[in-house]
This record gives C-alpha cells, sequence and structure tokens, in this order.
C-alpha cells in the first residue's frame, strides 16, 4: 500500500483550483491538521470534473488523486453511497489511524454534492468510516 500512496502523492491527479466550478467545499481535520478544498462541475446528475487544492498530508493528497480515478463520470446518488470500504474494494487501504487522511477528499465530495443538491444534510468522517 506504502507504494500506491507514494506514487499518487508524488505524481498527484486533479491537484488544482479549477475556475468556475458548480460548487466547492473545504473540509479540515482538526487531529492531523489536514485542509482540502474540493472543486466539482456536475451535469446531469453526474460528476463531470473535480480538483482539490489546499494543504493535504501525504495520505490525504494520494487519496485524493485515487478519488479521481473512480468519481468522473460518477453519478451523485453513486458517490453519495461511497466510504472507506470503497477505497478498499477499489485497492486503497491505510492503517486505521490514517482513516480519517484518507477519507477527507471524499468528505468534502460528498459534503459539496449534498450542498448542490441543497438536501439540507452533511457527513462526518463517521459517516465513511466504520
Amino acid at each position: 500500500m506504502e507504494i500506491i500512496i507514494k506514487e499518487y502523492s508524488k505524481n498527484p491527479l486533479c491537484h488544482y483550483e479549477m475556475q468556475d466550478p458548480d460548487i466547492s467545499r473545504h473540509e479540515g481535520n482538526f487531529i492531523c491538521g489536514d485542509d482540502i478544498t474540493v472543486y466539482l462541475k456536475i451535469k446531469d446528475g453526474k460528476i463531470l470534473e473535480y480538483s482539490y487544492d489546499g494543504n493535504p498530508s501525504t495520505v490525504s493528497l494520494a487519496a485524493a488523486s485515487f478519488l479521481s480515478e473512480f468519481l468522473i463520470g460518477s453519478t451523485l446518488d453513486e458517490v453519495l453511497s461511497w466510504n472507506y470500504e470503497t477505497f478498499i474494494e477499489k485497492g486503497f487501504e491505510v492503517s486505521p489511524r490514517r482513516k480519517r487522511a484518507a477519507m477527507i477528499a471524499l468528505l468534502g465530495t460528498r459534503n459539496a454534492i449534498h450542498a448542490y443538491l441543497e438536501d439540507g444534510q452533511e457527513d462526518e468522517f463517521d459517516d465513511l468510516i466504520d
């Protein structure tokens, strides 16, 4: 797993501030000091474009980059059902104490979708991690 983290953090995908996003969301993790802003463009109920920036740790950066591999083209409902188990199924797993760092981009993405849908919901780390 360390190899995947090193590869994705060394050459991160979609790591930039998107111009004119449909929605953006900032998330912070007070435990480790990570912060990330997620930017989304959405069309016809699907993620058209995704990017992020901020001050993520190596694990957060790698996970945000990894997320881009399967996020673009996914429906909003699909993304709202994803959690840490989704990452494990797709081949990204970290030690228990690094799970929050691994989930910060997905948390930001899910909360950006909630804001876009104006559904009044807001997810927390515990909603993504068992």
